[in-house]
């Protein structure tokens, strides 16, 4: 696991995949450098659960996911720095990364807040590792956010040598796969669970086939894992055999929108949750809009807590419409015959939430024959007047009247200033 050097070859196709280290405790730590070596966690909304840690906290054995008050004194006791999360500022340390990245490497897609793949197509001169330390050095210096880089032919190559370069110190944060022995060294010691795109029901499904490596998956016959599985796992084995079959492209559409929240008080007022779950819908299809895409279906679920005394309550409910639609209005009344439903008086709600899915592109979608669209010219109009107003002068200004004036009530006890986002927040330097 060496640091690598990749020889000169004009056919050859390199993927780079950059990938923040503790992205949401880098950002905390950023502006509190006293915070340098010390162990941190960033809470969910509401500061329900644990999100993020630091490699210190996670070496005082905090879990991934692990609920605050379960930890909340050990937390304590072991002087770990707990913050709310802080999105405003952790989606704008993202945006000057990926910017930096943008301006180091012609061809990028972010992948997600904190990781971008990178096409080193033409860098076949350059000394990869070397190429890879300056990257990281002038995004630490420019931003201040540590990053690892992991150089492969492949995409999920590349995940895999990130994941050397973040957890080999030798590496110095840079790995380069450069030989056939390399990777098959590396392949044998990951988790087949923990290959990009195998996650844990394939995992455990692939287990008991004898297949518990990534080597042992690059090594599977890959048509017998496509008859029983599919075409997408199929790719991942020849994307381990060093085949590129995931190209650098724009990001899909998202195929479905899930909004949820849990409530620090419970709710158990119709009304009053039924304005919450509206708000949901609002959002939804503000993102809906925003990505030109329509939907025909949505689901609505609501739950109690899952530690309730003589038992709880979960129900879900699904309905679709006869044509696709953006329409926040069509949508709320979908929602709402959904709640009444499933709603039961007395119990204390815990979680509501809500899923719109079968979304297709606008111009792609398939007009019913025998009945007028109901997603109109005039419908249209009126749901852009509403984004644009609320694009212009803040969210909620104008709203329909069944939302609740505040979507959901976050509690965010530990909520670190918006530094770069907001001018009473700036430092000052005396």
């Amino acid at each position: 696991m060496g640091c690598c050097y990749i020889s000169n070859s004009s056919s050859l196709t390199m993927f780079a995949l950059v990938d923040c280290n503790n992205f949401y405790a880098s950002c905390e730590r950023l502006f509190r450098p006293e915070l340098e070596n010390k162990p941190i966690v960033v809470l969910s909304n509401n500061d329900g659960c644990v999100i993020a840690r630091s490699n210190e906290s996670k070496a005082l054995g905090i879990p991934m996911g692990a609920p605050e008050f379960k930890y909340r004194q050990q937390m304590k006791q072991q002087g770990i720095q707990v913050f709310s999360s802080n999105f405003p500022l952790y989606g704008d340390l993202s945006a000057r990364v990926m910017g930096v990245l943008e301006h180091l490497s012609p061809t990028l897609e972010i992948y997600s807040i904190d990781e971008a793949f990178a096409d080193m197509q033409g860098f076949n001169n350059f000394d990869l590792y070397q190429h890879g330390l300056k990257i990281r050095q002038t995004v630490l210096q420019w931003t201040g956010i540590p990053v690892s880089i992991g150089f492969a032919k492949t995409k999920t190559l590349s995940k895999i040598a990130n994941r050397v370069a973040k957890k080999a110190a030798k590496t110095k944060g840079v790995f380069v796969f450069d030989n056939q022995d390399q990777i098959n060294s590396v392949l044998k010691k990951v988790e087949i669970s923990d290959v990009w795109g195998v996650g844990r029901n394939w995992g455990n499904s692939l287990k008991k086939c004898g297949i518990k490596s990534a080597y042992d998956l690059a090594h599977a016959d890959s048509g017998w894992i496509r008859r029983k599985y599919n075409v997408v796992l199929q790719r991942t084995v020849r994307e381990l055999n060093g085949e590129s079959c995931i190209s650098i492209e724009d990001l899909p559409e998202k195929k479905q929108l899930l909004i949820s929240r849990s409530f620090r008080e419970r709710v158990t007022n119709y009304d009053h949750l039924r304005s919450l779950i509206a708000g949901y819908i609002s959002r939804a299809c503000e993102k809906l809009r925003k990505q030109g895409s329509v939907a025909q279906s949505i689901t609505v679920f609501i739950r109690t807590s899952p530690f309730s005394e003589g038992g709880g309550y979960s129900n879900s409910n699904t309905i679709s419409l006869n044509q696709y639609s953006a329409d926040t209005s069509t949508f709320i009344k979908m929602s709402m015959y959904a709640l009444k439903r499933i709603f039961k008086a007395g119990y204390e709600y815990q979680k509501a939430g809500i899923m719109i899915f079968d979304i297709v592109p606008d111009n792609y979608q398939q007009l019913c024959l025998f009945q007028q669209e109901k997603y109109n010219t005039e419908v249209r109009k009126r749901m852009k007047l509403l984004d644009h107003i609320n694009g212009k002068y803040g969210s909620q200004t104008l709203r329909l009247a069944s939302e609740s004036k505040k979507r959901w009530y976050m509690h965010q006890d530990q909520l670190s200033p918006a530094y770069t986002t907001r001018w009473e927040h700036l430092l000052t330097v005396e």
